[in-house]
This record gives structure tokens, C-alpha cells and sequence, in this order.
């Protein structure tokens, strides 16, 4: 590796989550250094590369496009609902305007 490469991965930047570090270098301008402190550097999986993709539905708390939807053709009262399951109300995306005691 010549020294220019060399420089240029020295200037990128790995980032580290609780499930793995992010495959991808990251240049200073593509991240916001937060001054909080979310989490710990010993609680970064350093065994484990993943996407950014896969980071953020990992982190998601639904089932990674950011909410839970549910096709229930019952009225929604048991914890067979992956709605109320995970204590979420039924929305719009939900069985199609059926009754549900889950609203």
C-alpha cells in the first residue's frame, strides 16, 4: 500500500454500535460527533461487522421500517396480534379498517 492510501484510510473512520461495528468507512463530513454519551466503548460488539442497514433494524423498535403492523382478521385480543404483543396500538397499515379492540 503506497502512502497515499495509506492517508486516506488513516482520515475514515469506523463507527461502533451495541450489535457491531459498521462495515463502511465513514469520512469526518458523512458523521456528527455527539458529545452524550449513549454508549460505552466496552459496550461496542467488536466481533461483529454489519450494514448500516442492518443496524438501524436492529435498533429499530419495529420490524425495521419503523413500525409493526399486524394482519389480524379477528378483533385484535390476544397476544397473537404482533400489535398487541408488543404493546403498540393497531394503525392505518393494519387489517384494513376491521374491528379491533386494539385502537
Amino acid at each position: 500500500m503506497d502512502e497515499t492510501s495509506q492517508n486516506i484510510l488513516e482520515a475514515r473512520s469506523k463507527i461502533g454500535t451495541k450489535h457491531g461495528i459498521l462495515q463502511k468507512l465513514y469520512c469526518r463530513n458523512e458523521f456528527d460527533i455527539c458529545t452524550q454519551k449513549f454508549l460505552l466503548e466496552e459496550e461496542v460488539n467488536r466481533n461483529n461487522e454489519i450494514s448500516l442497514r442492518t443496524a438501524a433494524i436492529k435498533h429499530s423498535v419495529g420490524t425495521g421500517q419503523g413500525f409493526f403492523k399486524c394482519s389480524c382478521t379477528k378483533k385484535c385480543m390476544s397476544n397473537r396480534c404482533l400489535c398487541k404483543k408488543n404493546n403498540i396500538l393497531c394503525n392505518s397499515k393494519c387489517h384494513n379498517s376491521l374491528t379491533c379492540n386494539n385502537k
